[in-house]
């Protein structure tokens, strides 16, 4: 299931519920659920994905809209043995189909205008796949801004304090100071693979320089910072700033993502302008095969 939990939308993930909780839905619903539906509303209670949102299951915690009410209210011409699970922003349903109160794997989709779409998902992972685009793979998601006050950047595993990993750790000079844009390329498995800085709005397209020194990385986490601003903020929690979807963040001075599989030492790029002032950063955590 954590494919699907990379998949949600990061703003709409809430607390799983208990399987006292799925079963009380089970019996007012008179219907057995699916497994892989079970096992993610025990790490979610609804969910989004794209245009798509999953109904919540009935807790303690009062919802205005659970499964239980969204099907006591049915939309006039649903069959009767669909169970809707959700529903995009025009209205369409997502449905399981009932088989014996078994839910089948099946996931249908159903139009008030048009009834059930011609063919079914075999489950809701594969309807995920089908219907909600995944970002781009090999290419650069922005993730935010951040200023370069001063002229020398910091890369470094966030945790490192500022004596204890000066061997890991690579302080770049004469650095363009201004906007820059924070970027994160992603394997077709959805892992960074390369968390990339660089100053201005548009990424160009010059020569890369490698550098002899690695970076080192420990929490899983790795970032280019503002040296000055680094130094200034060592007391910041930085994993509260790395999203669940996008595996990354920016605070006012820099970006932090995760180090791709894990900690290790990794490889640092950097990209000049004309006039030799650094305008580019990227830590490579995969490299291409």
């Amino acid at each position: 299931m954590s494919k699907l939990i990379k998949r949600l939308h990061p703003d709409s993930r809430a607390p799983g519920v208990s399987v006292v909780d799925l079963k009380k839905a089970e019996r007012a619903l008179g219907v057995l659920f699916p497994d892989e539906y079970k096992d993610l509303f025990l790490q979610t209670n609804g969910a989004q994905f794209g245009e798509w949102s999953l109904y919540p299951v009935p807790t303690r915690q009062a919802v205005l809209q659970d499964i239980v009410r969204h099907n006591e209210k049915r939309p006039v011409g649903l069959p009767d043995d669909l169970i809707c699970i959700g529903e995009n922003l025009t209205g369409d349903k997502l449905c399981y189909r009932i088989r014996k109160r078994f839910l089948q794997e099946l996931v249908f989709r159903w139009n008030e205008k048009t009834g059930i779409a011609k063919y079914p998902s075999s489950s809701l992972g594969e309807f995920v796949d089908w219907h909600v685009s995944k970002r781009k793979t090999n290419q650069a998601n922005r993730i935010g801004r951040f200023t370069v006050e001063g002229n020398e950047l910091i890369v470094t595993d966030p945790y490192y304090g500022l004596e204890e990993g000066t061997d890991l750790q690579l302080i770049l000079s004469n650095v363009k100071s201004g906007s820059w844009t924070a970027a994160v390329v992603y394997t077709e498995d959805d892992w960074v693979k390369q968390l990339l800085v660089f100053e201005g709005n548009k990424k160009r397209s010059g020569k890369w320089h490698r550098q002899e020194k690695l970076v080192g990385v420990d929490s899983a986490l790795a970032g280019i910072f503002d040296w000055t601003a680094y130094r200034q903020n060592q007391a910041m929690e930085f994993e509260t700033v790395v999203s669940a979807d996008d595996q990354a963040g920016v605070v006012s001075f820099g970006a932090v993502s995760t180090s791709g599989f894990g900690d290790g030492l990794y490889d640092v790029d950097i990209q000049y302008d004309v006039s030799w002032q650094i305008v580019g950063v990227r830590v490579n955590f995969a490299e291409d095969e």
